[in-house]
């Protein structure tokens, strides 16, 4: 399901960058992530290695949802840009007569953030990208298998898992306004049930010495615990949020949420029966003074 738009209070983000990182226009910019893309999954399919490291940013975060055979409990298994690249180049012949047609859609770029889907004939992976010196490199992941097979598995699973059901929507919009207005609202409880516990919530901020790029990393407690402290509080009629569903498919979801505070691309998973954020990649909405009426002097 692409392209599911909620507008809870209706509003128009203006071109423009809160860190501001050269003049490429949007066409390049999306030539650049689409080309990150490729290398990321046609580096694996072709055994590129070299591909694969200048695609990925050495603080990514790569997430699947794995299941326990023994108990059917799911859980989330990580991937390091590291570890990526070393599977890479230890994967020899393996993929010599796999099927290496890669399709890429680029579902948004704001602020030198972007969120793209790339798919081959064995995954399917949701990107957030950051733009950082000029460079797009992909920041988190999170995949599924692009098909699933076994003796437990019918074809009725196989397309309960790919198309979601409109209640499967209705919970990932629903948590996306747990987290934005749980903060809004001081409401830690709200926001920790939107979040799995391993959350990556990833900022792309400047220095404040040097003025350069770089990323910010805090956990499902930093949020949670912020939220608890009220650091988060905006008056309700100063919310501004449009919540819009990227894509959803195979038990994730790709997301974005605007509002009078932040851009958050957010990435959800179904573990264990309940929709949950595991990634997140944001930054502040350089239209802040403007959509918050009481920042204005």
């Amino acid at each position: 399901m692409k392209g599911i738009l909620i507008t809870v209070l209706a509003m128009g983000v203006c071109a423009g960058s809160a860190i501001a990182q050269g003049n490429a226009t949007l066409e390049e910019d999306r030539a650049a992530i689409e080309a990150a893309a490729r290398d990321y999954m046609e580096g694996a399919l072709n055994v590129a290695p070299d591909r694969m490291e200048r695609a990925v940013h050495p603080g990514l975060t790569k997430v699947v949802i794995g299941t326990y055979p023994q108990t059917g409990r799911q859980y989330l298994s990580y991937n390091t840009a590291t570890l990526l690249v070393e599977w890479v180049r230890g994967l020899g012949d393996r993929f010599d007569n796999a099927d290496k047609n890669v399709d890429v859609t680029v579902f948004d770029i704001d602020n030198n953030l972007a969120t793209a889907r790339a798919t081959g004939a064995l995954w399917y992976d949701f990107l957030q990208l950051a733009k950082i010196d000029g460079e797009w490199r992909i920041v988190n992941i999170l995949w599924a298998p692009y098909s699933v097979t076994g003796p437990d598995h019918t074809e009725a699973d196989e397309e309960a898992r790919i198309v979601p059901t409109a209640r499967d929507s209705a919970l990932v919009i629903a948590q996306a306004r747990n987290y934005i207005e749980g903060s809004f609202t001081g409401d830690a409880g709200r926001m920790e049930s939107a979040l799995h516990p391993e959350l990556t919530k990833v900022q792309l901020a400047n220095q404040r010495t040097t003025h350069r790029p770089y990323l910010r990393t805090m956990g499902a407690g930093d949020l949670v615990e912020g939220t608890l402290a009220g650091l988060g509080l905006v008056p309700e009629d100063e919310w501004h949020i449009d919540v819009e569903i990227q894509d959803v498919s195979r038990g994730i979801a790709s997301v974005k949420v605007t509002s009078s505070m932040y851009i958050d691309y957010v990435q959800m998973g179904k573990v264990n029966g309940a929709w949950k954020i595991i990634n997140v990649l944001w930054v502040m909405n350089p239209e802040l003074p403007r959509l918050r009426p009481s920042l204005r002097r």
